[in-house]
């Protein structure tokens, strides 16, 4: 299928200047809620899978291999998926992209429902499995709820400030914008994780909370990471002028 001028559409999807190969096409909006699923589930299984495993095992797999897996696992989902939805995979990244006018605002929903249905699939793969301790599906905060909440506004904001820098249209581009996206939670977890868990991202951290009957503090991931979008969204619009390469139409 070719654009004006005779340029395939391939080569144009969403600023996609490596083109999709032949053949291969997302499934539409079936297939973009199916992505957002599996992402997520992938993602919060990097982020509860590895204190799980410790947990039943009792062992201990380092602080850094730790907390690094959520970062891995947004690399790898990003890279994989970021054609299809966009691979956001954070209800939170949805809602700045629809404000940023990236997004349609009827399509948020749909994306952030599958959202948690992944977060909480994955909770419940790691208890089927694993048959953890039910701290291990919760959020650290070993200073407090306060520190976690500051330290959730600030890590939110970075990540929706990197989030912006590496996508068009919604969705992530080249694959630099895994690598970059994947080591921003990297570093998140790495500062946040015995504060805040280093969430930024409420579907990952109280969709398998819901599963072993929630936690008093739950509005932290609610109300910092809205916060925090509402930072990030400051500095992406000091930053970048508000300019797109529009996806083409079908």
């Amino acid at each position: 299928m070719r654009a004006k001028g005779g340029e395939p559409r391939h080569h144009m999807i969403a600023g996609n200047s490596e083109g999709l190969e032949e053949g291969r096409e997302p499934r539409g909006e079936l297939g973009n809620l199916v992505s957002e699923f599996f992402g997520t589930l992938v993602v919060t299984l990097g982020s509860i899978g590895p204190a799980a495993v410790a947990s039943a095992l009792g062992m201990s797999l380092g602080y850094a291999v730790e907390m690094s897996c959520t970062g891995v696992a947004s690399a790898v989902m990003i890279y994989a998926l970021r054609y299809v939805s966009g691979a956001h995979f954070n209800p939170y990244i949805t809602i700045s992209f629809a404000l940023r006018g990236d997004f349609a605002w009827h399509r948020v929903w749909g994306y952030v429902l599958m959202q948690f249905l992944g977060a909480i699939a994955a909770g419940a793969l790691v208890l089927a499995i694993f048959h953890p301790d039910r701290t291990a599906l919760l959020p650290q905060m070993r200073l407090g709820p306060w520190p976690a909440f500051w330290l959730e506004i600030i890590l939110t904001a970075i990540v929706i400030m990197v989030a912006h820098s590496t996508a068009n249209v919604a969705r992530f581009i080249g694959p630099a914008s895994a690598l970059a996206n994947g080591l921003t939670t990297v570093l998140a977890r790495w500062i946040g994780g015995r504060v805040s868990s280093g969430s930024m991202n409420p579907a990952r951290t109280l969709g398998p909370a819901i599963l072993v009957g929630g936690f008093g503090s739950w509005w932290i991931y609610v109300v910092a990471p809205a916060i925090g979008t509402a930072v990030g969204l400051a500095f992406v619009a000091a930053i970048w002028r508000h300019t797109k390469v529009p996806a083409p139409e079908r």
